[in-house]
């Protein structure tokens, strides 16, 4: 899927998301979280794949497999985090959490997963 661009990795990722019913958290490969234990980030296994799974605008506290909403908490985002590098395959995630914006790197999700990392903590 390396030419796909973000939104069609977008719709694939969400909708794999959604596939995975109503506790996703069951299938989170890893968990990215702020210093001051915000919820940022995660990674899910799917049937379609990693699916990177954070909010562009922060909410504070953790997730509890609550949907993310358009009411000041942020709206999700998704992508497949293992897409193929090429032109239309950024590096750069966005996320966030009440802290502020982050961008995280695709690669070094990647490489803390095969390292078998759980969950990381930003600095």
């Amino acid at each position: 899927m390396s030419t796909a661009s973000h939104d069609e990795r977008q719709k694939t990722a969400q909708a794999a998301y959604d596939r995975l019913g109503p506790n996703p958290s069951e299938h989170a490969r890893l968990q990215v979280s702020c210093a001051r234990n915000h919820h940022v980030a995660a990674v899910y296994d799917t049937a379609s794949g990693r699916v990177f799974r954070s909010t562009t605008h922060g909410r504070s506290h953790g997730h509890s497999d609550r949907p993310d909403s358009a009411d000041g908490h942020g709206a999700p985002w998704f992508d497949l985090l293992d897409a193929e590098p090429g032109p239309a395959v950024d590096d750069a995630l966005p996320a966030g959490c009440s802290c502020g914006p982050y961008s995280l790197s695709r690669r070094l999700l990647q490489e803390h997963i095969a390292a078998g990392a759980r969950h990381i903590v930003l600095d």
